[in-house]
């Protein structure tokens, strides 16, 4: 073989060098990714994990834990309610406290920090879900996604705060993936009805529906014998209505009640309390609307984004979408860049 034969030609020159970016690349990611775990091992859970203020949302679900295991009522009315308002101690359905109440003896401190363990493995469960969506569900897409999804607006925020939406996140990323997936995201729906959007589009015979049916009923005995039946009556009534009328807080991002923001900013003069029913109906239009807009818009594309594009416009779209909603966006991105790896538009740098 002459020398000439051996030489390297520009074309193979510059494949190889953009290997070499390549793996420069995803080197650089996967060490950003363990350096992620370890700071959450060793600097984030310690620090959240000896917190002993209820100065966080988590109490909310302790006091509903309580009164739920005493047999208490689960809810006072709440008259003044309003944009202006703040939120409910405890504003989730019945059968959500049903399931807190055998945690309901326990001390606010062990509530919390068992909490915390909880929310922290349905983190990685979440970022395992989205590694499956994205490509083979390795351990080394599970900690890049864990990565990507600690930096989004939202998610230690409801890590710290003890938030429920890190389960909520899971129990999607994993229906999404086809495991379970009415049963999964009907335990969603009982917490936040939102989550019924993508189960509806989903399923296209009625009988797919049955496993979320029967969890549904399910859980609405049990909130019934735990919390009395009366609490139902209650919810409807007193707390319900608050769950539409959006917040002024700076931490809700909701794109429809930018307009009523925007209305505001522009001279409509609010003085306070419920919002007037122009305002409440285009709250409700667009919170309905929006996610049968992208059922419409999405319907050519595979079930997976169309599932995804939903959800994303039913969070982005509800009256209150606060930043520990907005990690429920990047299951379409991960079925998107799914997508786009199989046809060949992008690398993959996850792998």
């Amino acid at each position: 073989m002459t020398k000439s034969s051996e030489r390297i030609s520009p074309s193979q020159s510059i494949f190889a060098k953009r290997i070499s970016w390549m793996q420069l690349v995803r080197a650089v990611i996967l060490v950003l990714a363990i350096v992620h775990v370890a700071m959450q091992i060793f600097v984030i859970t310690p620090t959240l994990f000896a917190r002993t203020d209820q100065n966080r949302d988590v109490i909310a679900y302790w006091n509903a834990a309580q009164r739920a295991h005493n047999h208490q009522p689960l809810y006072t009315k709440y008259p003044d309610y309003g944009p202006d308002s703040l939120p409910q101690n405890y504003d989730y359905a019945p059968p959500f406290a049903a399931i807190l109440s055998p945690l309901g003896a326990l001390s606010f401190v062990t509530f919390a920090r068992i909490w915390l363990i909880i929310t922290l493995v349905a983190f990685w469960i979440f970022a395992w879900g989205l590694a499956k969506l994205s490509g083979d569900g390795s351990l080394a897409q599970t900690l890049i996604w864990g990565l990507i999804a600690s930096v989004f607006p939202g998610t230690y925020l409801a890590i710290a705060l003890g938030q429920i939406d890190p389960v909520l996140w899971m129990l999607f990323a994993w229906g999404l993936a086809g495991i379970a997936r009415p049963t999964l995201w009907g335990l969603a729906a009982i917490v936040k009805p939102f989550y019924i959007w993508p189960l509806l589009a989903a399923e296209r015979h009625w009988r797919a529906l049955i496993p979320a049916g029967v969890i549904a009923v399910a859980l609405i005995l049990l909130g019934g014998f735990v919390c009395g039946w009366e609490s139902y009556i209650i919810w409807v009534r007193d707390i319900l209505p608050t769950l539409t009328q959006g917040n002024f807080k700076a931490g809700n991002v909701s794109l429809s009640f930018a307009v009523i923001r925007l209305a505001r900013f522009l001279g409509w003069n609010y003085s306070g309390g419920p919002l007037p029913a122009p305002a409440h109906l285009w709250l409700t239009a667009a919170s309905v609307g929006a996610p049968l807009l992208a059922w419409r818009l999405l319907r050519r594309f595979s079930a997976q984004i169309k599932c995804a594009g939903i959800i994303v416009a039913s969070v982005l779209f509800a009256p209150v979408c606060w930043t520990c909603y907005l990690p429920l966006t990047l299951p379409l991105v991960a079925v998107v860049f799914h997508s786009k790896i199989q046809a060949g538009k992008v690398e993959n740098y996850l792998r």
